[in-house]
């Protein structure tokens, strides 16, 4: 062989030796090579600086299993493989990466943790790469070559004689990330993971300037934010279990409840459950819980008298020393300085929701209150945010969301660090119930928003008249849906302040007085009722004058007071002469009138005049149909009462022709769960009943049952009058069922029908 073909032979030989330095894996301990033989290295020492892995991180096992499923899964694919762990501040998005890369890190043959929280931070975290790089390969060389290596890494003339380089300048920065990213893209070097941590700026900058361009590695996303997971495979990590959360506590306190007397122990596992329940199950605030336990050597129950007493000192406070941790309002307030930023208007609404009930926030409740226009997009924007954020969450209902409760907590105590907002706030909250009285359902629905609210009242001026406009809307709110007392409350705060302002007999005075005299009627409180009508009837015909509408309706509803104790000849005396007056001011033909019309014929039915009772119902029904509508509530009344009147001649036709007529219209105008509506399917299967109609009256009283547990409640007295009607119904089937057995026997189909009947009902009723 001439010495040609010796030189190329031997170039070819180096060019193959260098390759496998490149491929062969690497010893785990370094070897020294002379700077003639160094060639990139791809296998990095494992290094975490910037975070640490929390000794006491428990459970999760699922979430850490399907994180695991994820990137297996993406492996399978050509491409890079991307997973995004999202969730609100505090779930232990950062520690559930940070535990997978614990445990897996010898999956990898590098690992780095870049701070994603700014563009900044991503950029010095890239930095720290390089210089991990570079300090990795000095190791690999007897004396260090630094401007070998800069050559090898991309940085060629950048690095000192120490190593050391410069990124003053942005071009200098920019090359060292550019270095860092055709590093990772290397062919050879296709098994690292990079943790991108608390991705939360999706607005400043794009995260894909800095992820690398290629079909391999792994990459681990932490943020609040929903749509960082858009384009990527995306787990969503919601609160804790309530073993783990329990486990979490027990482990950050250092307890053991083995060492209780069993008396004790049954009473701390009683506070260790309702800890982690009041927390939301939440870790960040569990894990601080524990830590304060810990230092205090307390008992949990002792912390949980104190929580009671004392959340926000111990929810704004970090009780955990050390780089882990943080307190709870703390981690709450990047997210709200963060939506503050983008959104000024986000931050508001968030504030707003403080004062309602954290639970089922009606988008619609929110529209109407703030009075907004139906294309106006700005809720809808800031509502958007919200879920963006992970701090508020859609309900299944898809027109409302929930706000976490420690989220929800946080905010007010943020409130309260600044009175005069706290105030302004609490107004708003406060001044938009007056615009949520609509139909029937959509109030019952809101209701436990006016009960969050209105706990807030004590804070509030109640000298302007838009707040005793407010607590008017809650008073009849109240009063509609049957909380008398919660009602009482806000009548007699009324009339206190008008009484004050106006004095004892303004006009609004007295129209808050009757409006107490309605209640007090309801609750069938007659006498204290007719004591202030009474006031209010002497207030009016002063003011007013005898044959005023307003001096009239006090006529008319101390004669329903009388017409409800039995004073029926008082009764009708107050009606003639509201009616008179009725005629004689608005016309035959006016609402009031007709109305006036409508309680003479109750007080006749009440009478068993049958005949007197249905001329005046025609006569009041034919008005209502005219000025009002056929399908309108007050109409379809008139048709329910007459109805009534048939079904006492025993004109069970008439009775049911009408009660169809009435269901059809109430379920269209008022809806199917109305108290209304199920008032006149009982009022049929009453009828049913008393044709000897069984099976149909039991099935008209399971629906009524069905809806007004579901509106009411299972201890409301008309659902409570259900169930005693569907009783008696009952009683009545089964010996129809035993007179069937006896005569046609068990097998005949009348018989099995009626047994299936009964069996319905008896199911009902448990």
């Amino acid at each position: 062989m001439d010495r040609a073909n010796c030189n190329e032979l031997v170039g070819q030989l180096k060019e193959y030796i260098d390759g496998l330095f490149n491929v062969l894996p690497p010893d785990p301990t370094p070897i020294s090579v002379s700077k003639t033989r160094l060639s990139l290295s791809f296998n990095i020492p494992f290094k975490i600086s910037d975070v640490r892995r929390n000794p006491d991180f428990v459970g999760r096992e699922c979430l850490l299993e399907q994180l695991v499923h994820e990137i297996d899964e993406g492996r399978a694919v050509l491409d890079i493989t991307q997973v995004v762990l999202h969730g609100m501040g505090g779930m232990g998005k950062t520690q559930i990466a940070l535990e997978y890369v614990y445990c897996h890190r010898k999956d990898y043959s590098s690992t780095f943790w870049i701070n994603a929280s700014s563009e900044q931070t991503t950029k010095t975290s890239f930095i720290q790469i390089m210089e991990q790089l570079i300090e990795h390969h000095a190791t690999l060389l007897d004396e260090p070559d630094y401007k070998h290596i800069g050559s090898l890494l991309g940085i060629a003339g950048k690095l000192d004689s120490a190593g050391l380089f410069s990124t003053e300048k942005p071009e200098e920065e920019q090359q060292a990330i550019k270095a860092v990213q055709k590093w990772l893209t290397a062919k050879s070097n296709n098994r690292w993971l990079l943790v991108f941590d608390n991705l939360d700026d999706l607005e400043s900058f794009d995260i894909n300037d800095y992820i690398p361009s290629c079909d391999f590695g792994t990459v681990i996303i932490t943020s609040r934010r929903r749509e960082s997971a858009q384009h990527r495979r995306g787990l969503e990590v919601h609160q804790m279990q309530s073993n783990e959360a329990e486990r979490l506590l027990l482990t950050s306190a250092g307890l053991d409840l083995g060492r209780f007397a069993p008396e004790e122990r049954k009473l701390e596992e009683t506070a260790v459950a309702a800890i982690v329940e009041n927390l939301g199950y939440l870790p960040v605030a569990i894990a601080q819980a524990g830590a304060y336990i810990n230092i205090r050597q307390c008992y949990f129950s002792h912390y949980l008298r104190e929580y009671k007493t004392n959340v926000n000192r111990l929810l704004s406070r970090k009780w955990n020393k050390g780089k882990n941790g943080t307190s709870v309002f703390a981690t709450w307030e990047l997210s709200f300085n963060a939506i503050k930023k983008q959104n000024p208007k986000a931050a508001e609404l968030l504030s707003l929701c403080a004062f309602l009930d954290n639970n089922d926030i009606c988008v619609e409740f929110l529209r109407r209150g703030m009075k907004l226009a139906m294309n106006d997009t700005s809720l809808a924007d800031s509502i958007h945010l919200l879920f963006s954020y992970s701090v508020a969450k859609r309900t299944e209902t898809y027109d409302s969301f929930n706000i976490h409760p420690l989220v929800h907590l946080c905010i007010r105590w943020k409130l309260e660090m600044e009175p005069d907002e706290y105030q302004k706030k609490a107004i708003e909250a406060f001044l938009i119930t007056e615009r949520m009285v609509s139909d029937w359902i959509f109030e019952r629905r809101n209701l436990p928003h006016l009960f969050a609210v209105e706990r807030q009242m004590k804070d509030l001026p109640l000298e302007k008249e838009e707040s005793l406009t407010a607590l008017d809307t809650l008073y009849w709110v109240y009063k509609n849906h049957g909380h008398y007392k919660k009602a009482e409350e806000m009548c007699m705060a009324v009339l206190a302040a008008r009484e004050k302002l106006l004095g004892t007999n303004h006009l609004e005075t007295l129209g808050t007085i009757h409006d107490m005299a309605e209640l007090y009627g309801n609750q069938g409180k007659y006498n204290e009722a007719l004591g202030l009508y009474q006031r209010v009837l002497e207030g009016a015909e002063k003011s007013l004058g005898t044959d005023h509408p307003n001096t009239l309706g006090t006529v008319m509803n101390m004669g329903l007071v009388y017409n409800r104790q039995g004073k029926y000849s008082e009764a009708l005396e107050l009606f003639q002469r509201a009616l008179a007056g009725c005629e004689k001011s608005l016309g035959a033909d006016h609402l009031t009138t007709l109305c006036t019309v409508h309680n003479i014929a109750m007080v006749y039915d009440n009478q068993g005049k049958y005949n007197q009772a249905l001329e005046r119902y025609q006569r009041a029904l034919a008005g209502f149909e005219k000025t009002q509508g056929a399908d309108h509530p007050t109409t379809l009344d008139t048709v329910n009462d007459m109805a009534v009147v048939y079904e006492k001649q025993g004109k069970y036709s008439q009775a049911l022709e009408l009660y169809q007529r009435a269901l059809g219209g109430f379920e269209k105008a008022l809806g199917a769960d109305h108290p209304t509506t199920l008032s006149t399917i009982q009022n049929m299967a009453i009828v049913y009943e008393d044709q000897g109609k069984y099976s149909q009256a039991l099935e008209l009283y399971q629906r009524a049952l069905a809806g007004t547990e579901k509106a009411l409640g299972a201890d409301h007295p008309t659902t409570l009058n259900t169930i005693h009607n569907m009783a008696i119904a009952m009683e009545l089937y089964q010996r129809a069922l035993a007179g069937r057995e006896k005569t046609l026997g068990a097998e005949h189909s009348d018989t099995v029908w009626s047994m299936k009947g009964v069996e319905r009902c008896q199911a009902a009723l448990k």
